[in-house]
């Protein structure tokens, strides 16, 4: 058990206060009004707090789209890049992220594996499927495995098991909490009339969601070349996002791990140390994930998860706490032998995308996927990938 330095009533009480606020975060985002309502503690009290505990840690608020509500989905892939576009291979994922919905990867330890997702319109699925294989059949992919999620979702940051003033974590490996069967329902959401706006709010407020609306509308400027003034932007924010819940919840950067937009590079949070890694367990029925979930949404350290024929999920365990994690893991995963694979991720390559907002066709109100273009595209940009790393 990694022992928390809590050492009195008041130290409690200050802490305490801080899981409330990060609980409503999660839940509303950063409305400072609306939380110190709901607490009932002064709006300056708990501005000062958020301020104190989140802001000037570096952590960072992204809202997360519901992707069913997009008509999004899940695509998670284990695969090789072939040794002649590997060094770059990040040039690609680039690229892909623009053309081709790609929303995350991260390359693996000790093998050259990576972990690649995309939000793919549920549409364009086989499409997908065709363009990713036929880059493996032009030679810039050596080895591809699909994973069709049905549903996924990021999972609430668990404030009561973390010390914000001395960034521990307080968490007894032999009697882990229980799940919180209502937060870890995982549902599919009907599919909602949306259109570029809110997909710009969507990508802003993952970004960033610690902005006002008026910053938000200063980052966006134009929608389809016209300029949005605010009494728009606030209209779809209300009505839409809002409204239609295209937001889930909100992730607070607890793992470390944060992008500069402004340098457009990934970075590492002072004094935040973990081991993430990735495991799937194939060809689960629902006997299966239920009992999975059961174990694993009981740790404070899930980042995310998926399922569908099989079962994915992102985890990032305290360097101190290693070896308790890969018992517990072993334990959870025994039955599943032959069928279950961990990967250590590599944190410096490691990137996530918002969703592919570009992509939409607001005239006739659709996503798109011109496979005629896509792939020529893809294997020019492979190319030119393996031009620079030569």
């Amino acid at each position: 058990m990694q022992q928390s330095s809590v050492s009195g009533p008041q130290d409690l009480d200050v802490n305490a206060k801080t899981v409330q606020l990060v609980n409503l975060i999660g839940e509303i985002g950063p409305d400072i009004g609306e939380i110190s309502k709901r607490l009932g503690q002064f709006k300056e009290s708990v501005r000062y707090r958020y301020k104190e505990k989140i802001l000037r840690r570096h952590y960072q608020i992204r809202a997360e789209a519901d992707y069913g509500a997009l008509g999004l989905k899940r695509v998670v892939m284990k695969l090789v890049v072939a040794e002649e576009y590997s060094k770059r291979a990040h040039e690609l994922f680039d690229t892909m992220s623009d053309v081709c919905y790609l929303v995350a990867y991260a390359g693996t330890k000790p093998y050259d594996v990576y972990v690649v997702h995309a939000a793919v319109p549920q549409e364009f699925t086989s499409e997908f499927h065709e363009i990713m294989e036929g880059l493996r059949d032009k030679g810039i992919f050596t080895e591809i495995e699909f994973f069709d999620c049905d549903w996924f979702r990021v999972l609430p940051m668990r404030a009561q098991c973390y010390d914000f003033d001395e960034g521990v974590w307080d968490f007894d490996w032999s009697n882990p909490p229980p799940v919180d069967e209502k937060a870890a329902r995982a549902t599919v959401s009907e599919r909602k009339h949306i259109d570029k706006v809110d997909l710009l709010l969507l990508k802003e407020l993952w970004k960033n969601s610690d902005r006002s609306l008026t910053e938000v509308q200063a980052a966006i400027k134009k929608v389809n070349g016209v300029e949005i003034n605010y009494k728009t932007l606030a209209w779809h924010y209300s009505n839409h996002v809002i409204g239609q819940r295209l937001i889930t919840s909100y992730s607070i950067t607890w793992s470390g791990g944060i992008y500069n937009f402004a340098l457009d590079r990934p970075e590492r949070l002072p004094n935040h140390a973990y081991l993430g890694l990735s495991l799937i367990v194939r060809g689960t029925d629902e006997k299966d994930k239920m009992r999975i979930r059961s174990q694993l949404n009981r740790l404070p350290f899930q980042w995310s998860e998926a399922a569908g024929a099989s079962y994915y999920s992102q985890l990032f365990f305290p360097l101190d706490s290693v070896n308790e994690a890969l018992d517990y893991l072993k334990t959870v995963l025994k039955p599943y032998a032959g069928r279950a694979e961990i990967f250590l991720l590599d944190m410096v390559e490691f990137k996530s995308f918002t969703i592919g907002y570009k992509l939409w066709d607001d005239q006739n109100a659709r996503w798109t996927f011109d496979r005629a273009e896509l792939l020529p595209r893809l294997e020019l940009s492979a190319i030119e990938t393996g031009k620079r790393t030569a």
